[in-house]
């Protein structure tokens, strides 16, 4: 396994510093790694041409969750696509040197590159708190019978990455509504304004949501923002529901075009239904980094992921 060398600091970005023993369906990745110069807050502070005590404060306390980014740009009157872009290159720190592996995740048979930790049910965290919901079934127009679990996570703080890893240990995948009337029906599972995040409604983002992931998922190297896009279910993506802006007032408040997917950020290869600030059965692009575990910075939270079993789970 390549690994990194991580200069970790006391702006603390991971949780302890506390990495995962990797799964049975995590290979060896061909990429080649190196050790490197830690950024820090202080160098991105530079590079956006502010001190380093200006931009901790915009952020705020770590300790209070997420920071706001659309609210810290508009503190420090810059853009919020820059102070995203910079903040992303941030070292992950904690309080000592620790190696970080870069691995491959195989999901359903599809190799997924990935930094962030990923672990087992039977190693979830104890600060992990979900929630996992009664099985539904769903029979499509060819007669095949498949089988939905929402996994409630009320903690907010798994990624799509650590969600798709726990829906491979299950026995299924994240859920692939490949259908108008399969999409219809896995939204009404999620359909509750509990298993949305959002933005605040007073800042830039206007209240928008980030809701449950699904199991699409764009690979390295794809035409931006909408090629190369595939189902973890291995089936061909020829049907989409991607939000479309609607400025009404009420679903969508966000002034800015809200038609997704967008790749803001330049870096949103995964999905999840959202967008808008009601829930809805439109689908987004979101960072890698929404919701990661151990991360006490992030994009945003997730609430919510779908899993979806061929057969009947156990």
């Amino acid at each position: 396994m390549k690994k990194t060398l991580l200069i970790l600091m006391t702006f603390a970005l991971l949780a302890g510093g506390t990495l995962f023993a990797k799964g049975n369906n995590e290979t060896e990745t061909t990429v080649e790694t190196a050790p490197q110069t830690p950024f820090t807050i202080d160098d991105a502070a530079a590079e956006l041409g502010i001190t380093g005590d200006e931009l901790k404060a915009a952020l705020g306390d770590p300790k209070a969750g997420p920071a706001n980014m659309a609210d810290a740009a508009a503190k420090l009157g810059i853009e919020e696509a820059k102070l995203t872009e910079v903040f992303s290159k941030l070292t992950p720190m904690g309080e000592e040197n620790v190696e970080v592996d870069q691995y491959i995740l195989n999901l359903n048979g599809i190799e997924v590159p990935t930094t962030y930790p990923t672990f087992s049910w039977k190693e979830l965290p104890a600060d992990v708190d979900i929630e996992r919901l009664p099985v539904e079934t769903f029979t499509n127009a060819a007669g095949d019978t498949h089988y939905y679990e929402v996994i409630y996570v009320k903690s907010g703080n798994l990624n799509w990455y650590q969600a798709a890893y726990l829906a491979e240990d299950a026995g299924g995948y994240l859920a692939c509504p490949e259908t108008e009337e399969e999409n219809a029906f896995v939204f009404e599972l999620v359909n509750d304004d509990k298993y949305f995040w959002h933005f605040e409604e007073g800042g830039d983002h206007y209240g928008i949501s980030i809701g449950p992931f699904l199991g699409g998922y764009q690979p390295e190297g794809s035409a931006e923002p909408a090629g190369g896009w595939l189902w973890l279910s291995g089936n061909e993506w020829d049907w989409t529901n991607w939000a479309v802006n609607l400025d009404d007032g009420v679903t969508d408040k966000d002034p800015r075009d809200n038609t997704q997917p967008n790749n803001s950020g330049e870096s949103q290869p995964i999905m999840g239904y959202g967008e808008m600030n009601l829930p809805v059965p439109t689908w987004g692009d979101y960072m890698e980094a929404v919701g990661a575990y151990g991360l006490t910075r992030s994009p945003g939270q997730n609430y919510a992921f779908i899993i979806e079993y061929e057969t009947t789970p156990n």
